[in-house]
């Protein structure tokens, strides 16, 4: 017989060395159950409290401590593993006291062995299968518990709907909007904004975004219960793309505070624009920051909410661990676009200055592989966030690179006396169609922002980058310094 992929685990117990071996021959021989064995049980406990079996099978009458005195001990110590007493004729009432301290199961020894240990190979599939059942469902219970405490927690406002009428919402919800749960449970959607025409129009934007994306996000307005209005940021995802009546998750996010920033932003740089590239560039992260930490985090949001949805509807003992982690990683794409967000922010605050490449090279963020400096006393004007342009140099290698090694810098001086700084690795490279996609935002496996920050840091005293490598044989990345932006210092 194959053996099963997953065969129960159990320690049986016995002073008879002879019927140990026989009762493991023949429960082995079913392919479906592993059988470790001890002849002592006053050590069987110790054994037993490892947690590795998925069942105890033990003899009776034995000496030093007999069957029932082991189980005692076994479930004093706060074991729960099924227990089976395995024992001679006519002890009815071995039985009863067995069953009294929680045995599991008793079956009596004699007759045909075949037919006896297939009884006892029934009997443990059945209660190993019942305790791995049991465990399954305490273990769902538990993340759907943590499930709806992000639910309950979360910093966005949340709820679910079916054809258009709340069926669930969470705290922060009701605190933008100025409603109660009970008071928005059964409402239709149309209560969340100003008027119809408002509703109608989110909508047909709703409408045509799902069917082209599967998910929508857009700012409108909502009106709150004691008839305010303010800017938020929408966003649903339809519980089945082809039927948004069938169900669908949302969120709501206040962006008034942002709207009323923008609106004094764009006030003054009408003004300033023409006098400095600073605003300019500070208008630009705004306009990049915004899209982020609205579309993107709100895109990730749905997604996570979509599928806390899911989890809390699994029937019970149906496996969530599929949602569970499609959450987690929503969750943690949500704090990489964060921390995307916080670098950018610096990018540009502080005067570009003389770097020395071997000194930005050497930060303790620029760790992973080593590092073949040829830059030498070579210094660059740039941005301050230098260094952060080779660690996410370093972390693009680490994570593409796939079989890299070792990472080399070096430069030469060009003609036209500009100077091309390398970055060069012994990975697997970039295939030739990616070469200038790698920097746009929202391209690569992980958040697609690191070299997409990288092209931006060097811009501010521009200078170039572009990837030069042979695919298969390692990538290389090419800094076009200006010149004047270069010397060799010393």
């Amino acid at each position: 017989m194959h053996p099963l992929a997953n065969p129960d685990h159990i320690l049986y117990v016995d002073d008879e060395e002879a019927l140990l071996e026989i009762g493991r021959a023949f429960l082995e021989r079913t392919g479906s159950i592993i059988v470790d064995t001890t002849s002592n049980p006053l050590e069987a406990c110790e054994t037993i409290m490892t947690g590795r079996y998925d069942a105890v099978v033990s003899d009776y009458m034995m000496p030093g401590m007999d069957g029932i005195a082991l189980l005692k001990q076994v479930r004093e110590a706060g074991s729960r593993v099924p227990y089976i007493i395995f024992t001679g004729r006519g002890r009815e009432e071995v039985a009863i006291e067995a069953l009294n301290c929680g045995a599991d199961f008793y079956l009596q020894k004699g007759g045909d062995p075949r037919a006896q240990f297939a009884d006892l190979a029934n009997a443990v599939r059945q209660l190993a299968g019942r305790r791995r059942a049991e465990a399954a469902l305490r273990k769902s219970e538990e993340m759907l518990q943590r499930a709806e405490s992000i639910f309950r927690t979360a910093p966005a406002g949340i709820g679910m709907a079916v054809d258009g009428v709340v069926t669930e919402v969470n705290g922060r919800l009701c605190e933008i909007v100025g409603y109660t749960r009970d008071e928005l449970l059964g409402q239709c959607m149309r209560l969340f904004f100003p008027g119809d025409a408002e509703y109608d129009s989110a909508l047909r934007q709703m409408d045509v975004q799902i069917g082209k994306a599967g998910t929508c996000a857009l700012e409108t307005r909502c009106m709150r219960r004691d008839g305010t209005t303010l800017d938020v940021q929408f966003s649903s995802t339809p519980l089945d793309p082809t039927d948004s009546s069938r169900g669908m998750t949302f969120a709501v996010l206040d962006i008034s505070e942002y709207t009323a920033l923008e609106l004094e932003i764009a006030y003054h740089s009408e003004e300033l624009v023409r006098q400095t590239n600073s605003l300019a560039v500070a208008n630009r992260k705004l306009n990049l920051m915004s899209s982020i930490t609205r579309h993107d985090v709100l895109n990730q949001l749905t997604i996570l909410l979509g599928n806390l949805y899911f989890a809390q509807e699994a029937e019970p003992g149906e496996d969530i661990l599929e949602y569970l982690a499609r959450v987690q990683s929503a969750a943690d794409r949500i704090r990489r676009q964060i921390e995307f967000t916080r670098d950018y922010t610096d990018l540009g605050v502080r005067s570009p200055e003389w770097q020395r490449i071997s000194d930005a090279l050497g930060t303790e963020a620029v760790h992973g592989l080593p590092v073949e400096n040829e830059a030498g006393d070579l210094a660059i004007y740039a941005d301050p966030m230098l260094a952060t342009v080779f660690s996410n140099l370093m972390d693009n290698t680490i994570r593409h690179g796939e079989s890299a090694t070792r990472v080399r810098v070096l430069y030469r001086p060009e003609e036209n006396g500009d100077l091309t700084l390398a970055w060069e690795d012994d990975g697997a490279g970039v295939p030739a169609g990616e070469k200038e996609r790698i920097f746009h935002r929202g391209v690569g496996k992980n958040t697609g922002l690191g070299l997409f920050l990288i092209r931006e840091i060097l811009g501010i005293t521009g200078i170039g980058i572009t990837e030069t490598g042979e695919p298969g044989k390692g990538a290389r990345f090419e800094m076009l310094v200006p010149r004047g932006m270069y010397r060799i210092e010393g």
